[in-house]
């Protein structure tokens, strides 16, 4: 049975660092936002293996993790009036705070302890736009969402952003990484086909992979070899050296043009 802490590297020495000038709210939004944060631990924990896929999506992608907060907690119900009542100045300046928390978070050894305090960021983050009125942008690679197909959008996007889709085909290489390990696991099953049919979809996105160029080839000089045989240049005579000119110019060809992986 696959327990939510084998998702985690094991606790390191590093110590989350604090900022004691902390903007106004910001204590009642992070005592909020942790509060949720154990709701959806609770909820992920009692259903480890079904969000296994989700939850170590959600370690490297914003999306990801958004995604899988609110599939587990109606923040939408969450009263978030303080925030309201605060100037536009500070809600942008802790909006910006959290995001900082969110990337400092994923730059570090991802522990259960860490990964809270990435939630933490993330939810306090959502709940900020959702008193702003400033929700993220509808468009987003879905990573988190179950699902494996793509939008003709998402595609160009990817197309356009070579980093995104390297992490995109990661994901996905991750994501049948996890299929494969798992004891009932089936090579006709059907999301598994079409996890190898994302994963080439996306491959054919790249540009500037592996090209080919044409080499031309001249074979002249083994020819001229070949009619010379055992015999030494110095020692032919004018008429034979015009017979070889002749057979050679006669039988000329085209280079030979060979495909050669660059």
């Amino acid at each position: 049975m696959t327990k939510l802490t084998e998702m985690f590297a094991e606790n390191t020495n590093e110590t989350a660092t604090t900022n004691n000038r902390s903007l106004a709210g910001t204590a009642q939004l992070t005592s909020l936002a942790n509060s949720i944060v154990a709701e959806v631990m609770k909820k992920a924990d009692a259903d480890a293996e079904n969000y296994q896929e989700k939850i170590v999506a959600s370690q490297t992608d914003n999306n990801a993790m958004d995604e899988l907060i609110r599939e587990l907690y109606d923040l939408s119900s969450t009263d978030v009036e303080f925030l309201k009542a605060l100037d536009e100045e500070v809600q942008n300046s802790m909006l910006k705070s959290q995001q900082s928390k969110r990337s400092r978070s994923k730059s570090k050894t991802m522990t259960l302890e860490n990964y809270r305090s990435l939630m933490s960021g993330a939810v306090a983050e959502l709940l900020l736009r959702q008193a702003m009125g400033k929700p993220k942008s509808s468009l987003g690679y879905r990573r988190a969402s179950g699902s494996i197909e793509y939008t003709a959008e998402e595609l160009e996007n990817f197309k356009n952003d070579q980093e995104a889709l390297r992490r995109e085909i990661r994901n996905v290489q991750s994501k049948k990484s996890i299929m494969k390990s798992k004891a009932d696991f089936n090579e006709e099953n059907e999301r598994w086909i079409k996890l190898l049919e994302v994963e080439d979809q996306l491959k054919s996105l790249r540009v500037g992979g592996t090209r080919v160029k044409t080499v031309v080839v001249d074979t002249t000089k083994e020819k001229l070899l070949e009619e010379l045989g055992d015999k030494e240049v110095d020692s032919l005579k004018s008429a034979d050296m015009k017979e070889l000119l002749k057979k050679l110019l006669s039988g000329a060809e085209e280079p030979t043009e060979e495909p050669t992986e660059i």
